[in-house]
């Protein structure tokens, strides 16, 4: 199964875009409007590198903005026989299954 950790800790998937830390937190800098086509290329270049025999279920995790999850829930969803959601603490759930 794969992983794909949406918080900004997930350097490949936010590569290009400006994030910096203050008081120990993690924030994006680079407008949203702009960091949607950034996230959006990353997380389809990620998609390609996963061979297509393993591409059967793909989970969801990390604390992030809801746009974040939407483009890469857009780019995932037709790639992966299953698409799951974690958000740490009540398991994972099954937000998209294909065939």
């Amino acid at each position: 199964m794969k992983i794909i950790d949406l918080s900004l800790s997930n350097a490949a998937l936010y590569e290009g875009c400006k994030i910096e830390e203050v008081a120990g937190r993690l924030n994006l800098t680079t407008p949203v409007a702009e960091a949607i086509n950034i996230v959006g290329r990353n997380v389809n270049k990620l998609v390609t590198e996963v061979p297509q025999a393993e591409r059967d279920e793909v989970e969801l995790t990390g604390p992030m903005a809801v746009w974040s999850y939407l483009v890469v829930f857009h780019a995932v969803v037709h790639a992966f026989r299953r698409v799951t959601y974690n958000d740490g603490r009540s398991g994972a759930v099954v937000v998209a299954a294909h065939g």
